[in-house]
């Protein structure tokens, strides 16, 4: 009789833990987002373009402003600023680079400000995102380049 009072405990506490314990496990098709929100402000003609350098391996699936409300005087709207937000789906395994421009649609010179991400994606579609460049005309070096394999084959 003790023996099935324990077993019957022993159970009840196993039930109970195991329902309080949530384990985020993706499905193996389940596809990962996450957001890149930078300031801008489109009244000055300014937006945000993303370039994905490999898309096989992550893609833009959505692109949205949003006007900041604190920023807006008494007059209305006009000239306030925001927030852009470009929503980035990890498709497969690999690596590729984000590059954020920051320009005007109808200007083709170089960009206002140039921000450039790497984006790291696991087997699992886990992400890792690091910015590697926040200044205008910027470019990627040998130097950065051998850093970033560096940290993906250490």
């Amino acid at each position: 009789m003790k023996s099935a009072v324990f077993f019957f405990v022993l159970g009840s506490i196993c039930l109970l833990f195991s329902s309080c314990a949530s384990f985020n496990r993706a499905a193996p098709n389940e596809m990962r987002t996450f957001t890149i929100s930078l300031d801008a402000n489109k009244t000055t003609g300014y937006s945000w373009v993303c370039e994905i350098s490999n898309e096989k391996i992550a893609q833009v699936i959505n692109e949205e402003y949003q006007i900041d409300y604190d920023r807006v005087d008494k007059n209305g709207i006009c000239g306030a600023g925001g927030t852009q937000t470009f929503t980035i789906l990890c498709k497969k395994k690999g690596y590729t680079t984000i590059k954020m421009l920051y320009r005007r649609a109808w200007e083709y010179e170089k960009p206002a400000e140039i921000r450039t991400y790497m984006l790291t994606v696991s087997s699992r579609l886990a992400y890792q995102l690091t910015e590697t460049h926040t200044h205008p005309y910027d470019a990627l070096d040998a130097n950065d380049v051998a850093h970033f394999l560096y940290d993906i084959f250490k």
